[in-house]
């Protein structure tokens, strides 16, 4: 057994090494004082007093008399070792994630770390498939995690988790009669208030350009964005459904701006398709934000290189992965499965396309 920490996450290595250490019973009943212990692991206190309160979290020792610490676990052999892995499953290769997500899922990955714990990535359409219940017995058993991070979950893979129980935290929404807990933006308040803006610009014909998807996300931003225009008598709103595709989104567009009651008042989702909705209305001669108001319900640097600038709601991605985090580790500590919604409001960055 190495007992020098090796890699960059020292208190989630020296916890490691102690835990190590304690299962394979080269500690008995209690463990060295810290000084003792500072000098053979060559670590600060600091740093040793953080992994020796994650080892209390787990229930393999607790405080003792002086500086010593009494060791409450017996040694185990591999198999009963309790696992220090946290899995996110995603339909997409992590490369392939927007630029945000990306940002949060190292956020995440660093605030697990500093607590004992390895964040695993896996991306496997076939747990996303409308069946996906033979991929994830079978990715289940073999990963063997301590907790799961589900990423643009659908409907089905909520309710298998959902139904047996597993500890596990939704990136995202979750949608009716699952018992998961979940981290999103409040994509309905979002809505509601991009709804408001484009009003008060005296936008009359109103739009949401959203990709036609069973994502519980994207169902509260319309609910949220019909609420709001239903309130408000003198507008038109009406949810414009495209296929992700850039000819679908432009063909989407120009049945928008056609007809007596052209849309002057737009509220995108997802930055990528912002992208091609404000580079075809320019192309078709369309002034934002003169002749239309545009709004983007998320955000991604990108935004802030086109011209006009882009009006857009942002999320602090570390607040979402300490949110996140703390969520997985009350699952994986204590085995609870009670849901828990956590909701955030993002801040609106107002942009050139909002006027």
């Amino acid at each position: 057994m190495k007992l020098v920490p090796q890699r960059s996450s020292l208190i989630a290595q020296t916890a490691n090494i102690l835990r190590e250490g304690i299962r394979s019973g080269i500690w008995k009943d209690i463990l060295p004082g810290e000084f003792e212990l500072c000098e053979r692991l060559q670590v600060s206190r600091v740093t040793l007093r953080g992994a020796l309160e994650q080892l209390s979290r787990e229930g393999l020792c607790s405080a003792g008399q002086g500086r010593r610490r009494r060791i409450t676990a017996k040694s185990a052999t591999p198999s009963e070792e309790k696992s220090d892995r946290v899995v996110m499953l995603s339909p997409l290769p992590l490369q392939n994630l927007p630029a945000s997500a990306i940002f949060w899922v190292d956020a995440l990955r660093d605030h697990l770390a500093a607590v004992g714990y390895t964040l695993e990535f896996v991306a496997s359409q076939a747990a996303y498939s409308h069946h996906p219940g033979r991929a994830l017995e079978v990715l289940v058993h073999q990963s063997r995690s301590a907790g799961w991070v589900l990423y643009l979950s659908t409907v089905e893979l909520q309710q298998w988790f959902s139904e047996r129980s597993l500890p596990c935290v939704i990136t995202g929404s979750r949608h009716p009669g699952v018992a998961l807990s979940s981290v999103d933006i409040d994509y309905s308040a979002t809505c509601s208030h991009a709804a408001g803006l484009l009003a008060a610009r005296h936008c009359q014909h109103l739009a949401l350009l959203m990709p036609r998807s069973g994502h519980a996300g994207n169902i509260e931003s319309e609910r949220g964005f019909l609420e709001a225009t239903e309130k408000l008598s003198s507008l038109s709103a009406r949810i414009a459904h495209h296929d992700g595709s850039v000819s679908g989104i432009c063909a989407t567009l120009d049945r928008l701006l056609r007809g007596n009651t052209p849309v002057d008042g737009l509220l995108v989702a997802k930055p990528a398709h912002v992208v091609t909705a404000v580079s075809h209305l320019l192309r078709r001669g369309v002034r934002l934000p003169q002749d239309l108001s545009l709004i983007s319900r998320d955000d991604d640097p990108l935004l802030e290189h086109l011209v006009p600038v882009v009006a857009r709601y942002h999320t602090d991605p570390v607040l979402f992965a300490r949110k996140i985090s703390r969520l997985v580790l009350k699952l994986v500590s204590g085995g609870a499965q009670r849901s828990n919604d956590s909701r955030m409001r993002p801040e609106l960055v107002r942009g050139e396309t909002l006027g």
